[in-house]
C-alpha cells in the first residue's frame, strides 16, 4: 500500500513539474522576430490599394487585393500582386501597359490604403480585431487593446505571421513593428 502511495505522489509530483514547464517554456521556444520579417511589407489579399495611372481615365482608384491576390485595372484586367511590395507593383502595372500597347511611358503612383486589421488576444483588457497604422509596434497595439491585465506578462508576446503563405509563429518585445494581418497573444505570467 505504501507502495501506491508512493508511486502516485511520485507520478503527480512529476505531472506538476510537466506542466509547469509547458507553461514557462511556450514563449522562450519560439524564435524572436527578424529584421527579415520587418523589412518592406508585402501586400496581401484584404489590403486596399491607391492607384494613380497619368492619363487613363479614372485615373485615382481604390482597388482591393481580392482573395487569388489579384487586382483589376482599366484596359489591363488582372494584375497579380499579392507579395509584391509598392514600387514593384507600380513597376509591374507600367510593363503590363506598356506589353499592351496600351501607353508608352506610364506614371505609376501606389500607396497603401487601408491594410488589413491586426489582432490581439490573451491577456489584455479588450482583446479584438484593430485598425493597423504604419510605424505601430507590440506596444501601441496593446494600448489599442486597452493595455495589460493585471496578470499578464509584460514585455515580451508571441506573434503569429504569415510569411511565404505558411503561419509562422515568433516572440517579440514591446518595441518590435508590427505589421497587417499579425496575430499577437500576450500570456499570463505564473509566478
Amino acid at each position: 500500500m505504501n507502495n501506491i502511495k508512493t508511486l502516485m505522489r511520485g507520478l503527480l509530483c512529476l505531472a506538476g513539474l510537466t506542466f509547469l514547464a509547458a507553461c514557462t517554456g511556450s514563449l522562450s521556444d519560439l524564435p524572436p522576430v527578424s529584421s527579415a520579417e520587418i523589412g518592406d511589407y508585402r501586400m496581401q489579399p484584404g489590403d486596399e490599394l491607391l492607384v494613380t495611372i497619368q492619363d487613363v481615365e479614372q485615373n485615382d482608384r481604390s482597388y482591393v487585393i481580392d482573395s487569388g491576390g489579384m487586382i483589376s485595372l482599366p484596359l489591363l484586367q488582372e494584375v497579380a500582386v499579392a507579395g509584391l511590395g509598392l514600387r514593384e507593383i507600380e513597376r509591374k502595372i507600367a510593363d503590363g501597359y506598356r506589353a499592351r500597347n496600351v501607353l508608352t511611358d506610364p506614371i505609376i503612383s501606389v500607396q497603401p490604403g487601408a491594410l488589413r486589421p491586426f489582432y490581439v488576444i490573451g491577456e489584455v483588457k479588450g482583446a479584438g480585431e484593430f485598425t493597423y497604422r504604419q510605424g505601430m509596434t507590440v506596444l501601441s497595439a496593446i494600448s489599442a487593446a486597452g493595455g495589460y491585465t493585471y496578470r499578464a506578462k509584460e514585455g515580451e508576446v508571441e506573434i503569429v505571421r504569415s510569411v511565404d503563405n505558411r503561419q509562422v509563429r515568433m516572440r517579440a518585445g514591446e518595441d518590435t513593428p508590427i505589421l497587417p494581418g499579425d496575430r499577437i497573444r500576450v500570456y499570463e505570467r505564473w509566478f
